[in-house]
């Protein structure tokens, strides 16, 4: 039996007769044949590989999407590069490099800033690009995020109508697109009920726990503080949360808090906490089929994906006290 028909019965390249395929699969499982996938990326051109790009791996938001990608390459035979730039630039460069380096078929990324002037590359060596969760001014390529100002939006409207009209938002990092637009959110559903918006109650600070903490801690121990809080992620939700702790301030009676995100500890947290929820296995889904579609060369109606968020009230919010 010549390797050429070896070759079309593992590759499918073309057809052979039943019985002869029989004997090679039989063959194959006696030996515990294995191909070589190196092998046949220099035959296909192909290494059956996607890069994933996201901001911090330990995040449930990106842990979420990342099952969601998953859900949907894995049964095309795809493997998953996974790589964590935990919001600094340069690993973000290092990483893109790395990935156009190992030659994966496509990149799904969530950018954290304008530096892929890289892209050139990209295009270079047609690796297609699909983008998640932050969008830059003049970044090309497909894209699949949500509408953050609207979810923001209904967050702080919800305490609006619980009575708060002294409301501030731990804003998180303003040169994210994500942040941007959760503020513009919570400052629309202000204007809109004529309620002034105080500067010195719109904190910003990194994405982490720790500095959610920092920021709560700073918020609520001004000489005047707000009666109500939006919080413009899970990990500054948890942090917000902790500091209210260390302070003894109560929830909801001492400050009413909003989170943006859902999170398996928000509904068990004491009070459960109300959340502006996103998608985030349909994040996953969506860019994974954009990018398998890239790839197969089909055309789509839309590049560009926008998703709603839904508000789920939880026990994290009252009306102020006297």
């Amino acid at each position: 039996m010549s390797t050429t028909t070896v070759s079309h019965v593992i590759n499918e390249s073309r057809f052979v007769e039943e019985e002869t395929k029989q004997r090679v699969l039989q063959a194959i499982a006696e030996l515990g044949y294995r191909p070589s996938g190196i092998a046949r990326s220099l035959t296909t051109n192909r290494t059956q590989t996607i890069g994933v790009i996201v901001s911090d791996s330990s995040n449930y938001f990106f842990a979420e999407i990342l099952r969601g990608i998953e859900d949907v390459l894995r049964p095309e035979n795809y493997a998953l590069l996974v790589c964590n730039t935990a919001e600094i630039l340069e690993r973000e460069s290092h990483y893109l490099d790395l990935l156009l380096r190992q030659q994966v078929d496509g990149i799904i990324a969530a950018a954290t800033s304008q530096r892929w002037d890289i892209l050139s590359e990209v295009e270079i060596a047609h690796t297609p690009v699909v983008f998640l969760d932050r969008k830059f001014e003049g970044l090309c390529g497909p894209f699949v995020g949500v509408d953050n100002t609207r979810g923001a939006y209904l967050g702080t409207t919800h305490l609006i109508e619980c009575g708060h009209r002294r409301i501030g938002i731990l804003a998180g990092f303003q040169r994210l697109s994500t942040m941007r637009e959760r503020l513009a959110g919570f400052k629309r559903a202000l204007a809109e009920h004529d309620i002034p918006l105080r500067e010195e109650w719109v904190v910003e600070s990194p994405l982490s726990v720790e500095a959610g903490r920092q920021a709560m801690r700073g918020l609520l121990t001004l000489p005047e503080h707000p009666t109500a809080v939006f919080l413009n992620n899970n990990l500054l939700s948890l942090g917000g949360l902790l500091a209210m702790m260390e302070l003894g301030v109560s929830c909801p009676e001492g400050v009413s808090v909003v989170g943006f995100d859902d999170h398996p500890w928000a509904a068990v947290s004491d009070p459960p906490l109300t959340v502006v929820k996103q998608p985030t296995e349909r994040i996953g889904h969506a860019a994974a089929e954009i990018l398998l579609a890239l790839l197969r060369g089909e055309q789509m109606d839309e590049m560009n994906v926008w998703l709603e968020c839904e508000l789920v009230e939880r026990q994290s919010c009252c009306p102020p006290s006297a």
